[in-house]
């Protein structure tokens, strides 16, 4: 059963990780300067608060490896399944001026090469 969202915010910051719910990455791509995400999770009545941040420091290899992780806030009390995308800037992440950095998503087994000039 899929459920329809409500409202949902995509940040970067960098929040407690305390109240965080349980979600699932079922696909991960970057397009241009944007992380995109197809999530799910269960919910259905309330907001939901998905941001980005980065799990460890910039690993120094060629290419540069930046562990990264989404963090998914909500009280919602339904239990629908709701399947989402979400995307945020990774214009940040960026590991050198100009070339390629690797983001390594948590939750998902394949390596996203972030391209940039």
């Amino acid at each position: 059963m899929l459920g329809c969202r409500t409202t949902q915010t995509v940040s970067n910051d960098q929040a407690s990780l305390s109240n965080l719910a349980p979600f699932q990455v079922v696909r991960a791509w970057v397009d241009g300067d944007s992380l995109r995400s197809v999530v799910q999770y269960s919910g259905g009545c309330d907001g939901h608060d998905f941001s980005l941040r980065k799990t460890s420091p910039l690993q120094k290899s060629l290419p540069p490896k930046q562990p990264i992780a989404w963090d998914h806030r909500s009280d919602d009390p339904c239990r629908a399944l709701v399947v989402d995308t979400i995307s945020t800037s990774v214009v940040h992440l960026r590991g050198t001026p100009h070339g390629v950095t690797i983001l390594l998503l948590d939750q998902w087994e394949f390596e996203l090469p972030y391209t940039y000039p």
